[in-house]
């Protein structure tokens, strides 16, 4: 039975941040996706949704980001979904062919 694995790797700010999902299917590359994380990207959806957090989330994303500003919180945010988002691609990729 072949073995199905899979592997997320951060991206480089330039191209847009984010992270690079690649499947493999013994060891081969079967393919790949790309999940951005770009703060610049959409700066009115990073104020909306700085605007909509409440203070302890703030605090919490403030944190992440390790640092005291806004866009640095929306980006940490933006990496987070981004990895999150990778990893449950991965695992379908595995799941789906019965490997895990």
């Amino acid at each position: 039975m072949p073995k199905y694995t899979y592997r997320v790797s951060p991206r480089f700010a330039e191209p847009g941040g984010g992270y690079h999902l690649r499947f493999y299917m013994d060891g081969k590359e079967m393919g790949s996706g790309v999940y951005p994380a770009d703060a610049d990207a959409a700066p009115e959806d990073g104020i909306e949704w700085w605007n909509r957090l409440a203070e302890h989330e703030r605090a919490h994303w403030l944190a992440q980001a390790n640092s005291a500003r806004a866009v640095d919180a929306w980006g940490a945010f933006l990496r987070e979904q981004a990895h999150a988002a990778a990893l449950a691609e991965g695992w379908k990729w595995i799941t789906r062919r019965g490997s895990v």
